[in-house]
């Protein structure tokens, strides 16, 4: 209670103390298991750029408890980096490692790109860790015909002054998890899961300790539009690594996934107005998100935010929905491979399904979702 108090007295103090070109700046710390994170908020004209945020560090609301502690394992594509810079400015997520895994792009590109978003948000206390760059069986697909060859939309953008982690992917995870003193860590993957099953592969007590894998892939039926992208049943994810998903989907881990279900639903997604809104705003980060949209949205007319979506279920959970399910990936089929297999009837036959069950996002509030990102991402 009293270092409740202290913080509270030292940000009041800040905000009188500290004035910036027309803004008030303000730090505050809190120890996150034997770790120092420091958070800045921005206010200006009295009120906090971000309200959730201000919440937060007054200890009020939804924010009163600890960050989520999580890695985010992406494949360098324009949602990934949208997704990243969404994690990295929610004080509900404790990012402590980005890691890389070849998918959209190569996994070098996916390591640059993962690079440039650290150095865009001036956070290169996160390391960025190069992973996997092939699948595990086969042949590597990539998505380049919709991320461009850079994965960020063929945009002119800088290389990052920052260099990646000395330690790859695995060890990366592997050495955050055996510091977690308790079950808590979530890592959120939004590629190919092929360092995900390495992982468990090569490490299986990791099974044990990860707190929850959520993940952006599959196409699950749950919804009209939970059908596949990449092949008619199969989205890219799943498809691009059908082995590794099996892995994941029948370990130990508790599993969240994001589909297709409603990623592709139309409200949910990124709009040219909402795209006319980011450009207008002349900062930094949304400068970056413009340029790295541009070519794809005025193709396309509308956006999925996949990525974005699947960083928000742990931000935001109240506006997400969700139903369990066993569920099999498809490796053999020459039609159906990547297909994610939900069993939706009510008494399916003993030993005919697995025995674990995933939760499968089913709904979302479309409009809250999108508020809390285009907020995010704007600093509104």
């Amino acid at each position: 209670m009293l270092r409740k108090t202290y913080l509270r007295r030292r940000l009041l103090q800040g905000i009188r103390d500290n004035r910036c070109g027309g803004r008030r700046q303000f730090l505050y710390r809190t120890a996150i298991q034997d770790r120092i994170t420091v958070h800045q908020i921005l206010v200006s004209d009295g009120r906090a750029a971000d309200k959730e945020s201000y919440e937060i560090i007054l200890g009020r609301g939804s924010g009163s408890k600890k960050p989520t502690r999580v890695i985010i394992d992406q494949d360098g594509g324009i949602d990934d980096a949208l997704a990243l810079i969404l994690a990295l400015r929610s004080p509900e997520l404790e990012v402590t490692a980005i890691t890389a895994v070849s998918g959209n792009v190569t996994v070098e590109q996916a390591t640059l790109n993962g690079l440039r978003v650290v150095d865009l948000l001036n956070r290169g206390d996160v390391p960025v860790a190069r992973g996997l760059g092939n699948p595990l069986v086969r042949d590597a697909v990539r998505a380049t015909s919709f991320h461009g060859k850079n994965g960020l939309g063929d945009s002119s953008l800088p290389r990052s002054r920052i260099p990646p982690a000395e330690k790859n992917a695995i060890d990366t995870i592997s050495d955050e998890l055996a510091i977690s003193k308790r079950r808590d860590l979530t890592i959120i993957c939004t590629g190919p899961l092929t360092n995900i099953a390495a992982l468990l592969t090569g490490f299986p007590e990791s099974a044990k300790i990860i707190k929850e894998l959520v993940i952006m892939g599959g196409a699950y039926e749950v919804t009209e539009y939970g059908i596949g992208n990449v092949t008619p049943v199969a989205e890219f994810n799943i498809y691009a690594d059908p082995e590794a998903a099996k892995i994941v989907f029948e370990s130990r881990v508790p599993l969240t996934a994001i589909g297709l279900d409603v990623t592709t639903i139309p409200k949910n997604q990124l709009t040219l107005t909402d795209y006319a809104d980011i450009r207008k705003r002349k900062a930094r980060v949304t400068t970056f998100a413009a340029t790295i949209l541009n070519k794809n949205i005025h193709k396309h007319r509308i956006f999925a935010l996949h990525d974005p979506m699947t960083v928000a279920t742990k931000i935001k959970p109240s506006l997400f929905e969700y139903a369990s399910y066993k569920v099999q990936v498809e490796t053999r089929g020459e039609i159906t491979a990547g297909m994610t297999v939900a069993d939706r009837r009510e008494s399916p036959p003993e030993g005919k399904t697995p025995d674990k069950r995933m939760k499968i996002c089913k709904s979302v509030d479309s409009r809250g979702f999108k508020r809390l990102f285009l907020d995010r991402l704007t600093g509104a």
